[in-house]
């Protein structure tokens, strides 16, 4: 009698676990990206019929799941419109999901910037009060990691409307992106923002696109290393610190102690349980956490972006981001690096930038003015994906030339090049013997003329190169100019 009743609370509860289930992705108040075939999945019983009925068509759509209970399908929508929606997903049971909009749907995602919430912006009283936006829709993934990629995020996350109580905790820079692009494109608009402070890139890429890199295989080599050295570290560290309180930990104690930061753990959790949802682009913000092998960031963004294209499978999407702000980094040389190393991924494909050097603060890292950063990523995408004339781009390096005792440098994005102030801030020129000295800077033609007294027979020219305050070269659409040098020289530091 046991024995039976064994079997029969075993198929009892195998057959609740196997009813028609969905990702948490999947619930009331979501964004489905208008004109597309979006995808829709879940789990039913193995070989179960599933049916979906949508609101915005009489077609009705049968998936049949798999040995393993896994069914997926695309689900055609229709241009956006402000109705709202209903889905009902039924085979041994039903679910009905409401309040669905048809919109535009983006991805955000990076460090701490990107993470600071509403509630610590400027003015965030006033702010939050205002941020009632209905059409508005709010997806916040909760912080997880992982080593091994999973297929539903984090417990506790929500599609919700935009509102006092929803966006407080909500990325400020993700929001001011969603409201520009909603008044702009008068579109519903869903946001879903993946974010974890004091991150590096390659904790949100794919594994696979980091093993094989001959660049980023040094990742995993600093990582076993740190495991080996953490121990004796640990422990001459604490009797270290008995002598002097204020002794920073080595690096191996610091990074053994956040496990968070390990390559790969943030894809795994927090990014691959979302794919395959259908999205329009991706807005990052992040670099500062990558400053140590600043050399390496153009490979660990090719990673990145290119990792995620592949597993998305939704061709190459947009991918924009913005330029590292100005900071006084102890390791200002550095700094610059992983900013050119920003302005050279747009190597790749259908991506775009925009420099910050003028809205950053030299003295707060977590700058709480977030309102233009999440503007001029939305400008970004407003221009480039859809083709509003909104100038979103200040001027980009292209090339110098050496001309007698001058160094004429030319920009894209360079109309009405013009200095804020009565001459240029933080410009350097260099001959042979690499020692940078202070020039003077003239714009003739929309180029910059650089030169000096003392530098007869100039080789190299650098701007913005150090912690620089307050940069001051601009094009006509009032937005800075990205930091540059004309050199590839390594180790070359400018106080």
């Amino acid at each position: 009698m046991k024995l039976v009743l064994k079997i029969a609370l075993f198929f009892i509860c195998n057959l609740s676990f196997a009813k028609v289930s969905l990702p948490l992705l999947f619930c009331d108040n979501m964004v489905l990206q208008q004109n597309s075939e979006v995808n829709f999945w879940g789990k039913a019983n193995p070989i179960e019929n599933v049916t979906i009925l949508v609101s915005w068509q009489k077609k009705k759509y049968d998936v049949i799941a798999d040995n393993e209970g896994n069914w997926q399908i695309k689900i055609k929508t229709f241009a956006a419109n402000f109705e709202k929606q209903t889905i009902a997903i039924e085979g041994e049971n039903k679910i009905v999901l409401n309040n669905v909009l048809i919109g535009e749907v983006w991805f955000s995602s990076g460090q701490s910037n990107m993470e600071l919430p509403m509630r610590r912006v400027t003015d965030a009283e006033k702010e939050i009060k205002d941020a009632t936006f209905p059409f508005i829709r709010l997806f916040n993934v909760k912080k997880k990691k992982a080593d091994q990629p999973e297929t539903d995020i984090p417990s506790g996350s929500l599609w919700l409307e935009c509102a006092l109580e929803s966006v407080k905790e909500f990325s400020a820079m993700s929001y001011y992106f969603a409201r520009k692009m909603q008044r702009e494109l008068n579109v519903p608009i869903g946001i879903i923002s993946a974010n974890w402070g004091g991150t590096g890139a390659e904790c949100w890429t794919p594994a696979e696109k980091m093993k094989d890199n001959t660049v980023l295989k040094n990742i995993y080599s600093r990582w076993d290393k740190w495991s080996l050295d953490y121990k004796n570290d640990s422990i001459s560290f604490t009797e270290a610190k008995k002598i002097n309180p204020k002794l920073e930990e080595p690096k191996s104690v610091y990074m053994m102690s956040r496990p968070h930061r390990r390559p790969s753990v943030l894809f795994n959790a927090m990014v691959n349980p979302l794919i395959p949802y259908t999205i329009k682009g991706v807005i990052w913000y992040q670099g500062t956490s990558n400053r140590d092998w600043a050399n390496e960031y153009l490979e660990q963004m090719k990673a990145l972006i290119y990792g995620w294209r592949a597993h998305w499978k939704l061709g190459d999407f947009p991918f924009y981001f913005l330029q590292l702000t100005a900071y006084k980094y102890s390791d200002s040389n550095l700094a610059a690096i992983i900013r050119e190393n920003q302005l050279k991924t747009l190597e790749v494909p259908n991506t775009a930038m925009c420099p910050t050097m003028d809205i950053g603060d030299i003295n707060e890292l977590h700058v709480p003015y977030k309102l233009p950063y999440g503007e001029r990523l939305a400008n970004i995408a407003l221009a480039n994906t859809y083709q509003k004339q909104i100038p979103y781009c200040g001027p980009l390096f292209q090339e110098a030339k050496i001309i007698g005792n001058k160094i004429e440098v030319s920009f894209k994005y360079n109309n009405g090049l013009f200095f804020k102030g009565e001459k240029l801030n933080d410009i350097f020129i260099a001959g042979k013997d690499k020692k940078f000295v202070k020039a003077t800077a003239l714009i003739e033609n929309n180029k910059l003329i650089v030169f000096s007294s003392e530098i007869p027979e100039p080789v190299a020219a650098r701007y913005a190169w150090n912690n620089t305050g307050v940069a001051n070269l601009f094009n006509n659409d009032n937005l800075p100019a990205s930091p540059f040098r004309t050199d590839s020289w390594e180790n070359i530091i400018i106080e």
